[in-house]
C-alpha cells in the first residue's frame, strides 16, 4: 500500500507522512487485515470445495465427508483464530520495538508477507491433504 497521503499533497502532510507514532503500526496492520481476510477466505472456499469433492469420492454416496455443523463451527473458529494471530503482527511489533517503530519499519512489510504465506498455506493445507490421502488410497 502506498502512503496514506496523496502524492500530490504529500509535501503539505508532514510528519504524517512518516509513521511516528506507536498508533500508526496499528493503523499500517488493520489497513491490511481485510485483504488478508479475502484471501484467506477465497483460499478457504478453494481449500473447503477440495476436500468435499475429494472427500465426496472416498465415502458412499449420500454420505457426508464432513458433517456440515463441524464444519461451519471450524470455519468460525479458524477465522477467528486467524484474525487473533493477525492481531499479533502489530503486537509483537510494538514489543519489539519498544516505542521506536523506526527499528521496525523496513521489516515490517517483510513480516506482513512471511505471515500471510503461513496462513495461506496453513489454510490450504486441508486440500494438499487430501490429494495425498485420496492418493495414497489408490485414489479410490
Amino acid at each position: 500500500m502506498q502512503d496514506l497521503c496523496c502524492p500530490a499533497v504529500s509535501a503539505q502532510c508532514g510528519e504524517f507522512s512518516k509513521m511516528s507514532k506507536a498508533w500508526d503500526v496499528v493503523v499500517w496492520w488493520e489497513l491490511r487485515r481485510i485483504p488478508y481476510n479475502l484471501a484467506l477466505l477465497a483460499i478457504g472456499l478453494g481449500s473447503i470445495f477440495a476436500m468435499e469433492a475429494i472427500g465426496g469420492l472416498m465415502v458412499q454416496a449420500g454420505e457426508d465427508f464432513v458433517e456440515p455443523m463441524f464444519l461451519l463451527f471450524g470455519v468460525i473458529a479458524y477465522g477467528i483464530a486467524a484474525n487473533l494471530c493477525y492481531t499479533l503482527g502489530w503486537i509483537t511489533e510494538l514489543l519489539w520495538s519498544a516505542g521506536d517503530i523506526s527499528r521496525t519499519e523496513r521489516v515490517r512489510p517483510k513480516i506482513f508477507r512471511i505471515g500471510f504465506c503461513f496462513s495461506a498455506g496453513l489454510t490450504a493445507l486441508p486440500a494438499a491433504l487430501m490429494v495425498f490421502i485420496w492418493a495414497f488410497t489408490g485414489f479410490k
